[in-house]
């Protein structure tokens, strides 16, 4: 199998299949990767509507997702990634065409109907934006994998690896000093950007927060949707209260334990934050 791509469009009767050529795999990477609107979004897919749902996309390819799913302007590529947002919906057009010598022409009727239609994931300019993430300490404690092997760094940047990822690694150079500048450098070098003192909701993704225990050890919190920071240590399961069980709304005087030095604030785009 290279990329099978699955119409989502009956209830009873099977859904068609069909395989894409290497050159249609070339065209759909080069669609995707065109797309720079994300969202946190995912796919309408689940609705249980009657008729053209989406496309769905399995793949054994290395250069391609394994999973692909596309409905009424979102194309979800990974399950703990954002979404991205296809407005003029051209990349179900462009899979509807790679089918077209196959599909009778009423069933291509159908759906070319169904991609006119207005829908309120691609109605609105402003619909998309990535705002700050959820506490949602449930995607990071209820699988035992994923709580051993994913970190501060990981938590902070929502980013699942299960590498225990470290700052600088994900683009090949690690830091060599616990302190400030050093580790904060090497998460610039991720994709991070130092910022001042959160005062506004970002346009593009949220607020992470560096501490650092002297000569041992860094940490990073991270500013969740409800205005308080949350945090997770290394194997340990993620919390929203500091040291002393209190909720953080600044960590810079929250209990850090002896986590004394507080470096500063980053911005953080897991759309385009590399960790590893």
């Amino acid at each position: 199998m290279t990329a099978v791509v699955t119409l989502d469009v009956f209830s009873g009767a099977p859904n068609p299949t069909w395989e894409l050529s290497d050159h249609e795999i070339n065209q759909l990477r080069q669609l995707i990767g065109s797309l720079q609107e994300k969202s946190l979004l995912k796919p309408p897919a689940v609705a249980g509507r009657l008729g053209y749902v989406g496309f769905r996309i399995d793949s054994a390819l290395e250069s391609l997702y394994p999973t692909i799913v596309i409905s009424e302007g979102v194309v979800d590529v990974a399950r703990l990634v954002p979404s991205r947002i296809d407005r003029d919906r051209k990349i179900e057009r462009f899979l509807l065409d790679t089918a077209r010598r196959l599909l009778k022409p009423d069933i291509i009727a159908h759906v070319e109907r169904k991609l006119q239609i207005p829908n309120k994931f691609t109605a609105g300019p402003n619909m998309h934006i990535l705002s700050p993430v959820p506490y949602d300490p449930g995607k990071w404690n209820d699988d035992p994998t994923i709580q051993t092997t994913n970190n501060c760094y990981n938590y902070a940047n929502d980013i699942i690896t299960n590498t225990i990822a470290q700052p600088g690694r994900g683009t090949g150079l690690i830091y060599s000093a616990f302190e400030c500048g050093n580790v904060g450098i090497a998460s610039t070098r991720d994709g991070l950007v130092a910022s001042g003192r959160p005062a506004s909701t970002p346009i593009a993704g949220h607020y992470v927060a560096l501490v650092i225990w002297p000569s041992y050890d860094y940490h990073w919190y991270r500013l969740d949707d409800d205005s308080f920071w949350s945090h997770k240590r290394g194997q340990f399961p993620a919390k929203n209260v500091d040291e002393s069980g209190n909720p953080i709304s600044d960590p810079e005087n929250c209990d850090r334990a002896d986590y004394s030095i507080f470096c500063g604030y980053y911005l953080s785009d897991p759309s385009t934050v590399t960790i590893a």
